[in-house]
Order: structure tokens, then C-alpha cells, then sequence
């Protein structure tokens, strides 16, 4: 790599470091909010420097490519391997960027082996970039998994030329894109499909005898495994016999064999049990009790994709069989083992080292947050996100709560003057006593601002923000968040009211723009509080200069993107109130965040 090149890895891996915000949380709180403020300095810094890298380095090279010399495309190549190893991930962005740019080149070229490799790559990134959308089933989102398909099929296509291609390599590309196809459709039936017709390649002694040195037996396994992972779907009632004779007999080859080790892997133990069950050929009873056995019996001190499986994948399994069976949640039994696992796996990952985060980590971050059954039995989504917050977002954690600090400003203004505007809130209207709904109300005013971007909280797009701008694919992914949040927090109680805030604080007020369309303000019960929010989340975004200056373009904006009622707030005293939050230190909310911490790590709830 070119110095460049290794100083843009070093700053990642440096704002990662920074980033931690348990690394000093043994020191007094003292020390360790003067750390946290010196650590966001320099993250700033760093930030800055990665995107003069970017601009200054190697847009510039891209931008030549085409006369570009061996040594520059070799340098570039390992500069992409170094920001996306499959685990770490440090830039996937980049990633793409870079090897789309390879692929235009060498299209141009019509260098079709090399056209191959680049098709894989780039698909490759475009899969773990997407993995932060996981579950999401929104037109846009659908729109993004389909592009990433299409990549992948146009480099298994090239199957049809694989007795002309004289390249090992470039024939082994070929397999593995066609089996990817699989991992990006969110079709199940294609799913099914491409990887019954990849099984039949890979076992094809016509296609091994061409490329005999290729890993067809790693290829072979690989795909029973990727027909295995459609388990789930045996049990919905619209595979036909072959369909099902496939999905079940790849789960006998890869699954069967770990029920007589000693040590049986419980990634792939686990699995097996589903499959009985899904098949009827294992009770519920017998299911559960299984998957309690696995649960109770993975160590909470390994830290890998094992350990991650199960001490977090199996608890969230775990939830989603009794959300499926809600008639067991009335027996104490099965609430007493749900309290256990999702316990166990709480403290798991609010306690993983920091070094040891990896993809799988986030991950299995966003499945619990898709996931979570809330009861009566267990903490509630409120109270878990929260604290889940402070363990990834870190020092924004911060940023929330200044968010949340000048909301309350902006109601309290209002509600001083006009005691029945938020009203059209059910259970504000509901408090008759005018001091008991203030506090509400500014109760309420705080927690949407930890709230209304919670969306980015299963994304964590902070990995990217805290490393440079935002590419314009990456914002279409952001754009997101409003969506992704409003699923999550719509379905749990606890949190249901801030539901409409994440969906509705970018949308314009006269819904003539902003995003998303599926936010329709006058049907919102908590429009106003909507309202109030897209204008903090403004100050927040944007604060960067004269605090005059964004205030008047906030307000030159009334009736259109921002509500004319609170803008008309807007005045200086209530904007020099708003300058004195967002210049504050926040010590007080460093302390909160230092007090979670400490609760984290004693491992207690």
C-alpha cells in the first residue's frame, strides 16, 4: 500500500480505539471525561485528515484510472483488502468505490477475466454494507438487496463461457458469485433455486475435470450450508416435495453429524434441532428444552461467531419460538428461562471487548433490536435500547441527550404559552393537572430525543460518520433510519410512542419533500412533537457556525420544511438558551454515560 493508503487504515483503526468508551472505564470519572473530550478532539481530527485522504489521494487516482500503471492498481487492491477482510469491515464504502471503479475500467478494456473478479468483489462489498438493513422489507431497501443480486448474477452468468476461461481463479469467481446470488435475493424460492442449481454444478464432474484444482469439495459444503439456512421456510406450507426434499436433505448432510460429537458445534447443532422441529419429527416441548440446553451451556467468555451464536442468536431464537407460541408466555416456567437468556446474552454483549467487535458483533446487534419480545417478564425495549445505546453509539450518546435537552426547551416555550398544543397526544390530553403534564410532557421531550434517530441504532451508520462524509449511496441507505426505526419502536409498548418522531423529523411540514413518503403528517397523532424535533435535530446536524445564521435559515424556511408555529419561537432569547446547550461540555451527561457504563460492566441487572 501507499502511505496514503496505510494512514487512512491507521486513522480508522485509531477512531475506533477512541471511540471505546470503556477503554478508561476503571479510572475515576474525572479522568475518564477528560479522556472522553480529548478522544473526540482527536477523532475530529482524524475524520478531517480521512477526508483530505479522500479528496486529495484517491478520487484523483480514480479519476485517471484508466492510465493508470500496475503498481497503482496493486496498491489500490491492497488498500481495498485492508478495508474489508469479512470480519473487521473497517470502510466497506471505500471498498465498493474502489472496485466499481476497477470494474467501469476494465469494462471499457473488455478485459472479461478481470471484469469477472471485479463483479465478485463488488458484490462481496455491496453484501456487507447492506448487512446494517438486514430485515428490512421497504421498497428502497428491496431496491438496494435487488442491485446487489444483479451483481452477482451478471458474474455467474459468465458460467456459459467456463469451458473458454483458461484462468483457475477466474472460474472459481464464477462459482462463488453464482452462489451468492442466494445470500442477496430475498426471494426465498430463488433462494431455493440458484443454490440447487449451484450444488448440481459443484458436484458436475464436467465442470471439476475443467478447473481441477478449484476447492470443490469447500464448495460443495458451503452450499449444502447455504441450502440449509432456508430451514425456516419448511414450515410455511409453499415448497413443493422437491423444494423440500433439497432444504432437508442439505440440513441431514451439514446438521446431522454434530449430534454424536462429544463437542458438537452448536452453530451448526442448533440448526438441526430446527429442522426437526419445522418437520414435525420434534415436538415444541422437546425443542425448547434443546435450545435451553444450548443456551445455558455457551460459555460467556468466547468472544467469536460461536460465542456470539449462542449466547445472542439463541436467546433471540429463543423469544421469537415463544412469540410464535404465546400461549407458553402465561406459564412462570418458560417466563423464568426468557428473563435468563435474554440476562445472559444482555450481559454478553454489553460486556464484549472492544478489540474483539467485529461484523458478526453488529450483527447480532441489529437481530435483537429487530427481535426483541418485550414482557412483562423481561426488561423492557425501552430501558434495554438505552443501554444499548450508551455500549454502541458512545460519546453520541451524548449528542442524543443534548438533542433531547433542547426538544424539552423548544416544549416547554410552547407549552408556557399554549397549554393545549400537544394535546393531540393521547396520554398527555389524558393529565388534567397542568403541572403533572408539563412534566410529562418534558419527560416525554427528552426520551424522543434518544429516540427519533434510533433507526441509526441497528444501521450503526456511526461507523461510517465517524470516518468521513457520507458517499451519495451510503445517504440513500440513511434516508432509511425514519423507517427502520418506526418498525422497531411501533411494536413494543414501551416505546411506541416515539414511534411517529422516528418516522416524521425529515419530512417537510407541508409533505412537499423530505423523506419518507410513507410519513403522512395530519394522520400523526404526534405531528407537533415531529415538528419540534426537526427543528432540533437541525441545530444539532448543522452545528457548525453562527448559531444566527442556522436559526434564520431555519426560519426562512417556515411552512415549508419546518412548522410556522415554532419557528416563530425562534427568538433570541430562546436561541442564545439553545447556543448555551450545544456549547456545554455536557459533564452531566458524560456522568450518565459513565454510570451506564459501570452498570454494564458489573454484569447486574
Amino acid at each position: 500500500m501507499l502511505e496514503y493508503q496505510e494512514r487512512y487504515i491507521s486513522n480508522i483503526k485509531r477512531i475506533n480505539e477512541l471511540k471505546d468508551i470503556y477503554a478508561y472505564s476503571d479510572a475515576s470519572f474525572e479522568k475518564w471525561y477528560e479522556n472522553q473530550l480529548q478522544a473526540k478532539k482527536e477523532m475530529k481530527a482524524l475524520k478531517q485528515d480521512n477526508i483530505a485522504i479522500l479528496n486529495e489521494k484517491l478520487f484523483p487516482v480514480l479519476d485517471d484510472l484508466f492510465n493508470a500503471d500496475e503498481e497503482t492498481i496493486k496498491s489500490l487492491e491492497a488498500f481495498a483488502d485492508q478495508l474489508m477482510d469479512w470480519r473487521t469491515n473497517l470502510d466497506p464504502g471505500v471498498y465498493i468505490l474502489i472496485h466499481d471503479s476497477l470494474l467501469k475500467i476494465y469494462r471499457l478494456k473488455a478485459q472479461r477475466n478481470k471484469v469477472i473478479k471485479e463483479l465478485y468483489k463488488l458484490g462481496m462489498g455491496h453484501y456487507y454494507r447492506n448487512r446494517m438493513i438486514q430485515g428490512s422489507e421497504h421498497t428502497l431497501s428491496r431496491k438496494i438487496f435487488f442491485e446487489n443480486e444483479m451483481i452477482f448474477t451478471e458474474a455467474g452468468s459468465y458460467i456459459r463461457y467456463f469451458d473458454k476461461i483458461e484462468d483457475e481463479e477466474t472460474k472459481g469467481y464464477i462459482i462463488r458469485a453464482l452462489a451468492n446470488i442466494s445470500i442477496a435475493t430475498t426471494d426465498r424460492k430463488r433462494r431455493i433455486s440458484t443454490t440447487a442449481r449451484v450444488l448440481n454444478i459443484v458436484s458436475d464432474p464436467y465442470y471439476r475435470q475443467m478447473a481441477p484444482n478449484l476447492p470443490w469439495d469447500t464448495f460443495l459444503r458451503r452450499t449444502y450450508q447455504q441450502m440449509s439456512s432456508n430451514r425456516a421456510t419448511l414450515s410455511k406450507g409453499d415448497l413443493s416435495n422437491e423444494e423440500l426434499a433439497l432444504v432437508m436433505e442439505a440440513c441431514q448432510i451439514i446438521f446431522e453429524p454434530e449430534k454424536d460429537n462429544d463437542t458438537p458445534n452448536i452453530r451448526w447443532l442448533w440448526p438441526y434441532y430446527e429442522m426437526e422441529y419445522s418437520c414435525g419429527f420434534a415436538d415444541l416441548k422437546t425443542t425448547l428444552q434443546r435450545m435451553e440446553k444450548l443456551i445455558d451451556e455457551a460459555p460467556t467468555d468466547q468472544y467469536d461467531e460461536s460465542g456470539l451464536y449462542g449466547n445472542a442468536q439463541l436467546p433471540i431464537y429463543y423469544g421469537r419460538l415463544l412469540k410464535s407460541n404465546p400461549q407458553l408466555l402465561d406459564k412462570p416456567r418458560y417466563q423464568q428461562f426468557l428473563k435468563h437468556a435474554y440476562d445472559k446474552m444482555l450481559n454478553y454483549l454489553l460486556s464484549y471487548p472492544n478489540e474483539k467487535i467485529d461484523e458478526f458483533y453488529f450483527y447480532d446487534i441489529t437481530l435483537l433490536v429487530y427481535s426483541y419480545l418485550e414482557h412483562e417478564c423481561v426488561d423492557s425495549f425501552y430501558n434495554v435500547t438505552r443501554r444499548l445505546m450508551g455500549r454502541i453509539f458512545g460519546s453520541d450518546y451524548v449528542t442524543y441527550r443534548k438533542a433531547g435537552e433542547i426538544i424539552s426547551l423548544l416544549c416547554e416555550t410552547i407549552y408556557r404559552n399554549e397549554k393545549d398544543y400537544f394535546d393531540d397526544i393521547t396520554f398527555l390530553k389524558a393529565i388534567e393537572d397542568e403541572d403533572q403534564k408539563k412534566e410529562a410532557l418534558l419527560q416525554y421531550a427528552s426520551s424522543c430525543g434518544m429516540f427519533y434517530n434510533f433507526g441509526l441504532v441497528s444501521m450503526n451508520m456511526s461507523r461510517i460518520t465517524n470516518n468521513r462524509n457520507l458517499f451519495d449511496s451510503e445517504s440513500e441507505i440513511y434516508s432509511l433510519h425514519c423507517e427502520l426505526g418506526y418498525d422497531t419502536l411501533i411494536t413494543r409498548n414501551s416505546t411506541k410512542i416515539f414511534a411517529d418522531i422516528a418516522l416524521g423529523h425529515h419530512a417537510y411540514y407541508d409533505e412537499n419533500g423530505g423523506y419518507p413518503q410513507s410519513y403522512v403528517r395530519y394522520e400523526s397523532e404526534y405531528r407537533r412533537m415531529s415538528d419540534i424535533v426537526a427543528i432540533a435535530d437541525r441545530f444539532i446536524i448543522d452545528n457548525t457556525g453562527d448559531i444566527n445564521e442556522l436559526a434564520s435559515r431555519i426560519k426562512a424556511k417556515a411552512g415549508t420544511i419546518y412548522s410556522p408555529l415554532v419557528c416563530s419561537y425562534l427568538d433570541q432569547d430562546l436561541i442564545k438558551k439553545i447556543e448555551t446547550i450545544l456549547k456545554d461540555e455536557s459533564r452531566e451527561y458524560y456522568r450518565e454515560l459513565f454510570e451506564l457504563i459501570t452498570m454494564n460492566q458489573s454484569k447486574g441487572f
